[in-house]
């Protein structure tokens, strides 16, 4: 089951328009410092979510939309980042830096999927 699962999370990034392959490994310590700008708004964000599903305010899927701030900090490094890397859209982007002994990833096409859910349907805060 947990393989039909993980095959299926990885073909839904492919079907959206995704490019299949391997994922775009970063050297450049300027595109480091990009990614690593964007996954701790995404960490932060996914700290938020967990909380707010955990806490049960909502199903996790919708639990994004409780933390605007951190929902539009998101959005604009996202968008800042692919203004300037334009081919990491929809891209899984992988990258090592001093202090991990394994590489940091972060799947662009699944962030876009999460972070442009809409909101409307819930109650605002």
């Amino acid at each position: 089951m947990k393989v039909v699962l993980f095959s299926l999370l990885m073909f839904v990034p492919l079907a959206s328009g995704g490019t299949p392959g391997f994922p775009l490994e970063l050297m450049e310590a300027t595109d480091i410092r990009d990614i690593e700008r964007l996954d701790y708004e995404v960490v932060r964000l996914n700290a938020k979510i967990k909380q707010c599903a955990a806490a049960g305010l909502a199903p996790a899927i919708e639990c994004h939309c409780f933390y605007p701030n951190k929902l539009e900090s998101a959005i604009n490094v996202y968008q800042t980042v692919l203004k300037k890397h334009p081919e990491w859209e929809n891209r899984a982007v992988l990258w090592w830096d001093s202090t991990r002994t394994r590489p940091s990833n972060l799947h662009l096409g699944g962030l876009k999927l999460t972070i442009e859910k809409p909101c409307q349907n819930l109650v605002s805060l």
